[in-house]
């Protein structure tokens, strides 16, 4: 004899359970968003920040690109040349605003 399924084992319960798998799935996403698609980089505005720090930074940056570009460093040397002069100049002139 078959007995009567309960609704537990029945299609209404799948039905439930995936409408509650997809809402989770949503509300992750949802909450996550902007781990998931970043917003874009601002655009460096020089216009406020100190005339002197751009200066010290754009003449830093240049010996630095320079040095990567003849060999005298390599990429991850590049990266901790550039913060170091950013901060270097940030430290002599208080840019006044965002330095990156």
């Amino acid at each position: 004899m078959a007995e009567d399924e309960g609704f537990i084992d029945g299609n209404g319960a799948r039905a439930v359970a995936g409408v509650v798998a997809i809402g989770a799935a949503a509300l992750l996403v949802w909450l996550n968003w902007h781990v998931l698609v970043p917003p874009p980089p601002k655009e460096q505005d020089d216009a406020g920040l100190n005339p002197e720090f751009v200066a010290c930074r754009d003449q830093r940056l240049t010996t630095v690109t320079k040095m990567k570009q003849d060999g005298v460093i390599n990429d991850q040397q590049f990266g901790q040349f550039r913060e170091r002069a950013i901060a270097t100049c940030a430290g002599q002139f208080p840019p006044g605003g965002d330095t990156q």
